[in-house]
């Protein structure tokens, strides 16, 4: 993947522009289409890019973005017909690029899952599909604080906040791992808005966040650690008959829908969603009814997951579950990022943004077919990845200690293709079929692929 790949992103709305955002500190090369001139304004005055005001199914704007350069063509509006045209015309430009879509609607998609291909798309993303994937895999590790999960591999990712009384607060990373006792990986460090990637001699400060990478079976040790229990919910609440929660509920087995509660206030959608789960309770009612957590005995519930469309009323009822005795609470976050620090304070569990699912999926495509999945940490500063490695790649059969990093990025874990998973030390051994989870400075992402491409 060279430095100078030239990105066309059509639509300048959440996903487009944080997109945007990342790949300009990748330093490449990005211009965005946009109809709304208002809008266009406002990201030409924030982002270091070209933006052309126009329609995306219109060839002259197209051709004016420069598409027939382009590397990838991203098409990230709200309607999905465009989106499928955009990508249908930039083909017929030229075949050579690279085109993803995001689409919505069933009728494209297929219920069952995504087609290979549209009209020509080399990839598509679900929006919805990808945030219920995310909260699914929140719920199946049994934890709800900040997580993340990865395709192929079974070692996780916390992302902790240092407290005066934490073990790792005021000590150095070497002798965290010694005195601990557990295996685990510190693969970056957020530090007042700075991302630092660690050394052994790096001391971890109260008031820093780290990314923890440790083996699913060294879990119970860490949670003990850090304060944190696992228990994995048997009794859910889910409130709002989103397109989110009919993804999610197809993501249970079919047996765990008898313990699964959905509040909703449209007749309608109470309707399709019980035609559609027969096992599943659906009460019609306003969640902000304070009666209903007494009358159906939410309080009672292991969790509550909250996917309305509005992002004010999915915090607060979070929140205020959690304050009469739900144990744990998950918010989605639709239309503006900016409520993910405020979930953190109001005792929320997790937050999923349906934009940042969106964009890790789109970059997943964009960094070459051996990556498995992508994730962005720290609000984008640093991104981590899982790599397959396969024959022919120039690590095969290396230590660690022999990949001169030039502390640029973390090897913060390998699962084996037996499944084993390694807390990797300079003497493990890179092997075919190992999956590798690699963690770099959003600008360090071109050094650190070419290492292992």
């Amino acid at each position: 993947m060279i430095a100078t790949m030239k990105v066309v992103i059509l639509g300048a709305g959440k996903r487009g522009t944080l997109l945007a955002r990342h790949l300009i500190q990748e330093r490449r090369d990005v211009t965005i289409i946009d109809n709304d001139p208002k809008r266009a304004a406002e990201v030409q005055g924030r982002l270091d890019c070209m933006v052309v005001v126009g329609s995306g199914t219109d060839p002259a704007k197209l051709r004016e973005a420069e598409v027939g350069k382009a590397d990838i063509f991203v098409a990230v509006t709200d309607s999905d017909e465009i989106n499928l045209v955009a990508c249908g015309i930039v083909e017929n430009i030229r075949a050579e690029v690279t085109t993803v879509a995001a689409i919505r609607n069933l009728t494209y998609t297929g219920k069952d899952g995504l087609p290979a291909t549209i009209l020509g798309i080399n990839y598509i993303v679900n929006p919805e599909a990808e945030a219920a994937r995310s909260i699914h895999a929140i719920i199946e590790r049994g934890i709800f604080s900040d997580v993340i999960t990865f395709e192929r591999s079974n070692l996780v990712l916390y992302n902790i906040y240092v407290t005066e009384k934490s073990r790792f607060a005021n000590q150095s990373i070497m002798n965290c791992r010694a005195s601990i006792g557990t295996e685990f990986v510190i693969a970056a460090i957020n530090r007042e808005d700075e991302g630092i990637v660690p050394s052994g001699n790096t001391i971890v400060f109260p008031g820093d966040t780290l990314s923890i990478v440790a083996s699913d079976t060294d879990r119970p040790a860490l949670f003990k650690l850090i304060g944190q229990h696992r228990v994995k919910p048997k009794k859910i609440v889910i409130v709002g008959g989103s397109k989110i929660a009919r993804f999610l509920l197809r993501a249970f087995d079919v047996s765990q829908h008898r313990s699964i509660v959905l509040v909703e206030q449209d007749p309608t959608v109470c309707e399709h969603f019980a035609s559609i789960f027969p096992n599943l309770l659906v009460v019609r009612s306003d969640i902000t009814d304070e009666s209903i957590f007494e009358d159906e005995r939410l309080d009672t519930y292991d969790l509550l997951i909250s996917l309305t469309d509005n992002d004010e009323l999915n915090i607060i009822t979070a929140s205020y579950a959690k304050r009469v005795g739900v144990k744990s609470a998950i918010a989605l976050i639709k239309n503006n990022n900016n409520y993910i620090r405020l979930a953190r304070h109001l005792d929320i569990d997790s937050v999923i943004s349906v934009s940042e699912a969106t964009v890790d999926s789109l970059l997943k495509y964009m960094r070459g077919a051996h990556v498995e999945s992508v994730h962005s940490l720290f609000n984008g500063r640093f991104e981590i990845f899982e790599f397959s490695i396969t024959p022919g790649m120039a690590v095969v059969g290396k230590k660690l200690k022999e990949i001169n990093m030039r502390n640029k990025g973390i090897i913060a874990g390998i699962t084996k293709s037996d499944g084993k998973n390694l807390i990797p030390t300079g003497a493990t051994l890179i092997e075919e079929g190992d999956t590798m989870l690699v963690c770099a400075g959003r600008e360090e992402l071109d050094f650190v692929q070419k290492i292992f491409s």
